[in-house]
């Protein structure tokens, strides 16, 4: 696959101004008011490749590039030496081209320079009201138009659509004419797609990802210099729809357009167009291309590529995204691309998972989906422990066993079972001895959460069980270590964060926590408890619960059986049980009011010992955490000692019946993370209890042998170091090996 660099094309706007006869008014230690009239012409746009993308077809943008364009309005504010507004901002409409209309310009006092500001193209005189609380130049910076899709980077509701522009000028008392260059406040990028006879693969999508999700109104400083990119606590990170097609080997050339915003992300030391990737900045925007490899999946074809290339002033170490910009990458696809020599082509076709109790499950854009496999290992290292009491392998080479789906929180499929090579093999897998058993995403929309287990043939207890949380949120991908003052590093459906205080420099140094519990849909407040409340934990049990409200289904989508008065899904047992017995029935909720584990040896290794049961505890994930591969339950019990509600500036934000946003940074400093409200099942019923009104979350470090330490969240205070009996079932929220 060849690609080449990608091209500037600066995009100039040009405005004349010209100077009135007589001044208006006095306006005192201001200056002087007087009249200019203002006629607006804009330079045609430099050359570039011509975008073919629908925005919608046949819907396309006047970008200012006709040689009869005219701004339609504009806003023009002015600014004295201390960055204080002065006058009111006025709004102005051009309605012909060859018209003329008078401004009102402040004129300074002799010796001083007053800064001007012109933004245009919002169509609104409402806009006005926004701007009146404007009182600084430093506060104008900060005023964002807010995206959430391709088309709020262009004015969709104007007739033709058009772009947001704007400028700046410098204002003296001896002004008499002034002239004014207008900037899109948007780049413009144009993908072209060549999918040559040879490549071997057809494209099925385009994706761009890490877009800034503020449109800043006023993007162009004065001085020629251009301001930074916003900040993580300034602007989120969004990733646009994707664009589905069918793009054959030998297809003619395909053309996307997009509009985005100012993302200036700097450089690094990459020197060669494949290694572009390495090392990239956590907030880079890129687009990611998605293919599938010809031919039938029984006989190695039909397998998922992935290409991911950073956009920038060049293909080897740039990232910079400039307004008023025109950034052009022409893709060509001679092959399928070298995996092991590109970091830009990835193989998504088998992926063998490592060990561990849950996964992280992210679906492909299209049909054709990732075929994974999961060691069932720790089956026989389960039970030929003191525990399982079992001497060798209760899994032999010549064992049939089968995994099956125990329950699944969606009634659409989420899974399908599957060969290694990606061939359904119906509602379970089978397989003999210490293997994998197999499995893809049920589409590119699947969502939820699944529990499989595996079982001998001729058996109906589990020999063990995983926990898939099949979402767009994928934690792994996050691309930097620690920067100073930013908490929140944005990943794909989300971010991970990381927070300040001792127990972070000392013992997380470089480690992320997840943005969301163990399981959720979402960890954003405003999704509401329903989505980002997640799965339920009894201390040192690997499976999760669900709450009692949640339906649960078959892998058919087949309803389950609702067992008791309030329509729980899962089975309750008051009183204790053994390790064993709980590995056997993963989804049985022990409710004791104390410990769920009769005569506990392990009260302080179940998740922080991967030697269970020894008795000398070694540091380290355990045979039982809950968390992803390189992820687990936090350890100590301080991982929230940050979070305290006090003090004349609150380090959090509650929000009654929902959760509260904590400060990461401290009291009122850095970004935010939000914990919800999700309750708990309780330790004497194992019912759903006091959702909206209480967040417990566990550490793996145990009390005593009865209780474990929490972190306990309500809408007024937090208690980073409160403790809850073993059999309740509260929340995680995983933090990194």
């Amino acid at each position: 696959m060849n690609t080449s660099r990608n091209c500037l094309l600066a995009l100039a706007a040009l405005a004349a101004l010209s100077c009135a006869d007589e001044p208006v008014n006095s306006t005192g230690d201001e200056g002087i008011e007087t009249t200019i009239a203002l006629s607006l012409t804009a330079a045609p746009e430099s050359p570039g490749l011509a975008g073919t993308r629908a925005l919608p077809d046949p819907l396309d943008v006047d970008e200012g590039t006709d040689l009869d364009y005219i701004v339609k309005d504009f806003w023009l504010l002015q600014f004295n030496e201390n960055g204080q507004r002065v006058g009111s901002p006025r709004y102005y409409t051009m309605p012909t081209m060859t018209s003329t209309t008078a401004v009102a310009v402040i004129l300074p006092p002799v010796n001083e320079t007053y800064k001007g500001v012109l933004i245009a193209n919002t169509h609104s005189e409402s806009f006005g009201t926004t701007l009146g609380t404007v009182t600084t130049l430093a506060g104008l910076e900060t005023v964002y138009k807010r995206i959430w899709n391709l088309e709020d980077m262009y004015n969709a509701t104007n007739t033709p659509p058009d772009l947001l522009m704007n400028g700046t000028v410098n204002v003296t008392s001896a002004t008499t004419s002034l002239s004014c260059t207008l900037y899109r406040n948007v780049a413009k990028f144009t993908l072209t797609l060549n999918n040559t006879a040879t490549s071997g693969v057809t494209i099925t999508s385009v994706q761009v990802r890490n877009v800034p999700d503020r449109l800043f109104y006023f993007d162009r400083w004065f001085d020629g210099d251009a301001p930074p990119s916003p900040s993580a606590t300034q602007s989120g990170l969004l990733d646009l729809p994707a664009d589905e097609f069918e793009l054959l080997p030998g297809s003619i050339v395909k053309t996307l357009r997009y509009y985005l915003p100012r993302n200036r992300q700097g450089t690094t030391g990459a020197s060669t167009e494949a290694g572009k990737n390495v090392g990239a900045p956590t907030r880079a925007t890129y687009i990611e291309i998605m293919a599938v490899t010809a031919g039938e999946i029984a006989d190695g074809g039909g397998k998922p590529l992935r290409y991911r290339f950073y956009l920038g002033a060049n293909m080897k170490n740039d990232f910079n995204i400039e307004p008023n910009f025109h950034y052009t990458l022409p893709v060509v696809f001679t092959t399928a691309g070298d995996v092991e020599q590109d970091n830009r082509v990835e193989n998504l076709g088998q992926v063998q998972l490592a060990g561990a109790n849950s996964y992280i499950i992210n679906p492909l854009p299209g049909a054709v989906q990732t075929t994974y496999g999961v060691p069932v290992d720790r089956i026989n290292k389960f039970w030929n422990s003191p525990d399982g009491k079992i001497t060798g392998n209760v899994l032999a080479d010549d064992i049939p066993w089968v995994a099956e789906v125990i329950w699944q929180d969606k009634a659409d499929p989420l899974i399908q079972f599957c060969e290694a090579s990606g061939v359904p093999s119906g509602d379970r897998y089978a397989g003999t001895g210490d293997s994998f058993f197999h499995f893809s995403p049920a589409g590119p929309t699947a969502s939820g959460n699944v529990l499989i287990g595996v079982r001998k043939e001729d058996a109906t207890e589990y020999l063990w069980s995983w926990h898939l949380w099949i979402t767009g949120y994928n934690p792994d991908a996050v691309a930097s270590a620690w920067q100073d003052d930013v908490y929140a590093y944005a990943v794909p459906g989300g971010a991970v964060h990381r927070y300040s205080g001792t127990t972070w420099s000392t013992n997380y140094a470089d480690k992320f926590i997840m943005d969301r519990n163990l399981g959720a849909a979402s960890g954003a407040r405003t999704d509401g408890l329903t989505k980002t409340s997640g799965l339920y934990y009894q201390f040192g049990r690997k499976d999760p619960f669900p709450a009692a409200s949640v339906y649960l289904y078959d892998v058919t989508g087949a309803a389950l059986p609702r067992y008791h008065a309030n329509g729980d899904c899962i089975s309750r047992v008051i009183g204790e049980t053994t390790l064993k017995i709980s590995v056997q029935r993963p989804s049985t909720f022990y409710a004791t009011g104390v410990d769920w584990i009769q005569n506990n040896p392990y009260y302080n290794n179940s998740w922080n010992n991967p030697g269970w049961y020894t008795s000398v505890p070694k540091a380290g994930k355990s045979l039982f955490d809950p968390c992803p591969p390189g992820w687990k339950v936090p350890p100590v019990q301080g991982t929230w000692e940050t979070f305290v509600l006090a003090g004349t500036t609150p380090n959090a934000v509650g929000y009654p019946g929902v959760g509260a946003e904590f400060y990461m940074g401290g009291a009122g400093t850095g970004e935010t993370a939000f914990y919800p409200l999700s309750g708990s099942r309780t330790a004497t019923q194992g019912i759903t209890h006091e959702v909206g009104v209480v967040g417990p979350y566990w550490s793996a470090k145990g009390l005593d042998t009865w209780g474990g330490y929490v972190l306990t969240v309500v809408p007024s205070s937090v208690n980073p170091w409160y403790f809850s009996a073993r059999s309740n079932g509260l929340s995680v929220r995983c933090i990194q090996e």
